[in-house]
């Protein structure tokens, strides 16, 4: 009978997204000029700022920790508000005492618990279409999510010729 590798865990996987995810989206901002801050790409279209991005990322990623531990919705607007700080350090750092408590989850729980499906909110079964879903699950909505944020800070980022493109034909 054939040896079955079982691969890694899922929390080893979930670590090393969320670490790439991460290193990608501060090499995209952390050279933001304090007056870009609030920069958007157009106005009176409600587009949304850099910081409102990095706020939405964190907001989304505490709101989803939260719920894959304990299976129950906090309010978007209180995160949201929490992370409405005037400077690029601050807010990173808000980000970043978020990650480690993600980070922190996926230390202690197991991969039973990772496996373990969790009731959704009716708002968040009709974005996941399903009423129950597993914390891992929602864990891997976290890098999705700031993953396409990623890559909108990064088109702004183009918007505002702050990429290079001539090395590379683009």
């Amino acid at each position: 009978m054939p040896i079955v590798n079982p691969g890694r865990p899922y929390a080893q996987r979930l670590r090393k997204d969320l670490d790439e995810v991460r290193n990608e989206l501060l090499e995209t901002v952390t050279s933001l000029m304090p007056d870009e801050l609030d920069w958007v790409p157009r106005e009176n279209v409600e587009m949304k700022s850099y910081k409102q991005i990095l706020q939405e990322i964190g907001t989304m990623e505490k709101l989803t920790l939260h719920m894959a531990q304990h299976g129950e919705e906090l309010d978007w607007g209180t995160i949201q508000q929490s992370l409405d700080k005037n400077d690029l350090r601050s807010l990173l750092a808000e980000l970043g005492a978020i990650r480690a408590q993600t980070l922190a989850f996926l230390e202690i729980c197991t991969e039973e618990q990772l496996q373990t499906p969790v009731p959704l909110s009716l708002e968040w079964q009709g974005y996941l279409h399903m009423p129950v879903v597993e914390p891992e699950e929602l864990l891997r909505w976290i890098v999705r999510h700031e993953y396409y944020h990623v890559g909108q800070l990064v088109i702004y980022g183009w918007q505002r010729g702050k990429y290079d493109t001539s090395s590379t034909g683009g």
